[in-house]
């Protein structure tokens, strides 16, 4: 979900956030600061095994341990940062 957001960021698509409020410039660290906040814009779409759809907002899926992880990331990002 993040590559496909940044790749849409990156072919000139508005970002949802102010990008100044991601730790770098760069489409995935936005894309990530959109998924954490929820307002990534993107539903996944399961096929269930009776032939019927549910669809799953991009938020639904993130769990603790992968916002863990997401956050640490863009830590990482501050940290190494050049100013």
């Amino acid at each position: 979900m993040i590559g496909a957001r940044s790749l849409q960021l990156s072919l000139g698509a508005p970002p949802l956030i102010d990008p100044n409020e991601a730790p770098v410039r760069d489409p995935v660290a936005i894309a990530i600061v959109e998924l954490l906040r929820g307002l990534l814009p993107m539903t996944i779409l399961r096929m269930r095994p009776d032939g019927s759809k549910q669809a799953i907002p991009a938020i639904r899926l993130l769990d603790e341990i992968n916002r863990r992880y997401l956050e640490t990331t863009l830590k990482s990002w501050t940290l190494h940062r050049i100013y």
